[in-house]
């Protein structure tokens, strides 16, 4: 599965699953921690694969390419925590620069306080609730991760610069032409990591983006569809249908019709 960049608004999510997930191969600028109460749950991270078992937790730092996968007609009841790591500004190490050495943390590591703060947290709380049980689940994870540098070079990060890029400006008109000016490059040099890195062509990743942003504003509002078009960036509406069918096999009508079948 190709990945793509996850746009996020909010700063704090919470995401509890009564069965197992599987999710496409994606990255985003949050930090996400999955916990499984029950039930197993498979996660690949950085090309390696996990099976979370009860009790066991994942910390996915930023721009960590990961996916969540099913496994059969196993159960799983977990829950994620996506946050954007800028509230634990001067807190925690930085996020952007570390990564743990391995992302998994077993039962026997998870600190009780933890597992309890994992059991009291929701998504209704006051923002300084949530807030705070996601300090005392981050503070006992850490505590049993080890973190080395990120090793990062100009060319191997070059991808990962134009999907954030793409990510806080997909709705703007974009183009190589514009990723060239924007980074310094050649437009050539531009399609060439598309084609050989992030493995999809430039025009496509775009309509990605943007198909992925318009089903977020379907499901979350009630605006009309030319305006999640035009709010998505794309030029037309007929190209908005096009795009949004060929990405989900039905149109933007019908998946408003049915958009609870298709919540994450």
């Amino acid at each position: 599965m190709l990945p793509f960049y996850e746009i996020r608004k909010d700063d704090f999510a919470i995401i509890r699953n009564a069965r197992q997930i599987a999710f496409p191969t994606h990255m985003h600028s949050a930090i996400e921690v999955l916990y499984v109460f029950s039930g197993t749950q498979s996660v690949e991270i950085s090309d390696v694969s996990y099976e979370l078992q009860p009790g066991d937790a994942a910390v996915i730092f930023p721009d960590i390419i990961h996916r969540y996968v099913k496994s059969g007609q196993q159960t799983a009841n977990a829950i994620l925590l996506i946050i954007n790591p800028k509230v634990f500004e001067g807190i925690f190490p930085d996020f952007n620069q570390l990564q743990p050495v391995t992302p998994f943390v077993l039962k026997k590591y998870v600190h009780k306080d933890a597992v309890y703060a994992f059991r009291k947290v929701k998504k209704e709380d006051d923002y300084a609730i949530k807030l705070g049980w996601a300090h005392i689940i981050l503070s006992h994870l850490l505590s049993q991760t080890q973190l080395e540098q990120r090793q990062r070079t100009p060319v191997l990060d070059m991808p990962h610069k134009i999907m954030e890029y793409m990510a806080n400006h997909f709705t703007e008109p974009l183009s190589l032409d514009t990723l060239a000016a924007e980074f310094n490059v050649s437009k050539y040099y531009i399609s060439h990591i598309f084609s050989t890195r992030i493995q999809m062509n430039f025009r496509n990743y775009l309509s990605m983006l943007r198909v992925e942003y318009a089903a977020k504003l379907i499901r979350t509002t009630n605006v009309s569809l030319t305006t999640v078009s035009s709010s998505a960036g794309f030029e037309s509406q007929r190209t908005f249908n096009r795009v949004f069918q060929a990405m989900y096999g039905i149109t933007p009508r019908e998946f408003r019709n049915n958009v609870s079948t298709y919540l994450k």
